[in-house]
């Protein structure tokens, strides 16, 4: 059997025996898990970094897909009524988030859109945070912070809480600050 074809047999499985309310990452990070050897003996440092390198490709995945999703750059293009340089602008200039799929396309989370627009606090948050880094973007935007009371900003976002939002990204990764 081929990888692909063992692939696709884990997906049939998942479909059909996988408990209600329960998601595919969940199951899949229980599985890699459960290739960690309960007792001391030493694991290769190959083996380490297979199981390091599959739990932050579904960590990716969970973000790219939060919260509805994402759109490429031609269906933001539309949803804002803008050309797709228009697009690639608000990205270069930190005012929307964006990161690249591997065949070069970029992708961009649909939470920051409502209505046609940018959400208010979005650009003002990007420009606020310390790294350019895309997925440390993500992760400021969807990761509950115990200086909000367990709230994501994101949360603070989509209830006009937007001073504390900004001031929650001009504190991160700033003095331990989280």
């Amino acid at each position: 059997m081929t990888v692909a074809g063992l692939v696709n047999e884990i997906h049939e499985i998942l479909a059909q025996k996988k408990p209600k309310g329960t998601s595919e990452y969940a199951i899949l990070a229980k599985v890699i898990d459960s290739f960690i050897p309960k007792n001391k003996t030493r694991i290769s440092e190959e083996k380490a970094r297979e199981i390091v390198l599959a739990r932050g490709a579904l960590a990716r995945k969970r973000l790219e897909q939060a919260e509805g999703g994402a759109v490429s750059a031609e269906e933001v293009a539309d949803l804002l009524g803008l050309s797709r340089q228009g697009v690639d602008y608000l990205r270069k200039a930190k005012r929307i988030l964006a990161w690249r799929l591997t065949g070069g396309k970029w992708n961009y989370p649909l939470w920051q859109f409502h209505e046609g627009r940018v959400r208010l606090g979005i650009s003002e948050c990007l420009k606020a945070l310390p790294s350019d880094d895309p997925w440390g973007q993500m992760i400021f935007f969807l990761s509950p912070r115990e200086s909000l009371l367990g709230r994501r900003p994101l949360d603070l976002i989509l209830s006009g809480d937007i001073m504390n939002a900004i001031a929650a990204a001009r504190r991160h990764q700033r003095h331990g600050a989280y």
